[in-house]
């Protein structure tokens, strides 16, 4: 892993007779505009350059360091805290909180003050006391502890198993543009991940990976994510309670998921009425026939004799590839799963994307 690292520089400019240093402003008179050029002596400005830095300046200076080509970043800072120290609205301990800064946590500094500092880390924008962030070069120098190897996901829905490879167990799902820690070194494309509570593999085929940082958190986030939580446990529960495995559940959730990964491929094609053809055009249920018909699936030809394939089950319980069937049983589509289906919806829209909900629910039903 290739690390980048600021090269110390502070620039410092004279123009118009001013010398600016941050937290400090120390004026020189400007000469007239005449033909006699300013003289000012060296040994003026050192005494100006020493002064400044026999002063608290010297231990603000570095928060102002210029990026080198590097691609380095300014004023980043970390948190040297416990678990978490609050972010407020204003520099004052009896101030409401925002935010939370963890103890893993970047953030950028956003202003110096007597005893606070004002930081902007994640979407969390606020005050937290000055001893409770690491900044400057001791930032600098501590930076690679703070860095995270992390995958993001890119699949709709993702497995996470207790092992590398399709043929072991799964033990829960992740979605769509989630971001989780990487706990180890990848083994044959699987990495190894913490989800809540639960350590698990996922496939290298459907996540991206990259260096970043944690960040804090608004407070609106942390009760989102707790509700989540709340809801994966919920799920859990009810899956045994009900006699169903993760591996079941999961293993028609995969293949669900092949499905919708297919048919979104044809976004974008004609509709074309009593039509079958993927690419040249087909109607809501030539499309849903034929997309099925690729995984050796068969379906029958209409809406009305669709909603008896299959089993029912509620749209809560949906799951990506499962059909559902709108108004009269007119329409049919294929749940993708966040609240869209993909399907061939009308011949100015062609197969497109749109909401699970965008008319009255007639049933669903899994073919799987």
């Amino acid at each position: 892993m290739v690390k980048t690292h600021i090269k110390q520089k502070v620039v410092l400019s004279a123009m118009a007779g001013a010398i600016m240093i941050p937290g400090s402003v120390l004026r020189v008179t400007a000469a007239e505009n005449t033909e006699e050029q300013p003289f000012v002596q060296a040994s003026g400005i050192e005494s100006v350059l020493e002064e400044c830095y026999e002063t608290e300046v010297k231990d603000n200076i570095d928060l102002y360091l210029v990026p080198t080509e590097e691609g380095e970043y300014l004023n980043m800072a970390f948190s040297d805290t416990g678990d978490f120290t609050y972010i407020r609205n204003a520099p004052d301990e009896n101030s409401d909180w925002v935010g939370k800064l963890y103890e893993d946590s970047a953030a950028q500094v956003l202003e110096y003050l007597d005893g606070w500092t004002k930081i902007r880390s994640g979407a969390a924008e606020g005050y937290v006391p000055a001893d409770t962030l690491i900044t400057g070069n001791e930032a600098q120098e501590h930076a690679g502890e703070y860095e995270n190897n992390t995958v993001t996901v890119t699949a709709n829905v993702l497995n996470v198993r207790d092992g590398q490879g399709t043929d072991t167990n799964i033990l829960t799902q992740i979605r769509m543009d989630e971001q989780y820690q990487v706990t180890g070194d990848p083994v044959d494309g699987w990495y190894p991940v913490t989800i809540g509570e639960i350590d698990g593999w996922v496939c290298g085929d459907y996540v991206t990976e990259e260096i970043s940082y944690s960040y804090g958190e608004t407070k609106e986030e942390e009760e989102k994510r707790i509700a989540e939580e709340e809801r994966r446990k919920q799920e859990a529960a009810d899956r045994e309670a009900a006699g169903i495995s993760a591996s079941s559940a999961g293993s028609t959730a995969t293949v669900g998921q092949a499905v919708i990964d297919y048919a979104c491929q044809f976004v974008g094609n004609p509709y074309v009425w009593g039509g079958t053809s993927l690419t040249n055009g087909a109607d809501c249920s030539g499309f849903v026939q034929s997309v099925y018909a690729h995984f050796g699936i068969s379906l029958p030809r209409t809406t009305y004799d669709m909603v008896n394939s299959g089993y029912a089950v509620s749209y809560e319980e949906a799951q990506p590839g499962d059909l559902i069937l709108y108004g009269d049983c007119s329409h049919v589509g294929l749940y993708m799963g966040d609240g869209n289906i993909v399907n061939a919806l009308n011949s100015d829209k062609g197969i497109c994307i749109c909401s699970a909900t965008y008319s009255n629910i007639y049933a669903v039903r899994r073919v799987l």
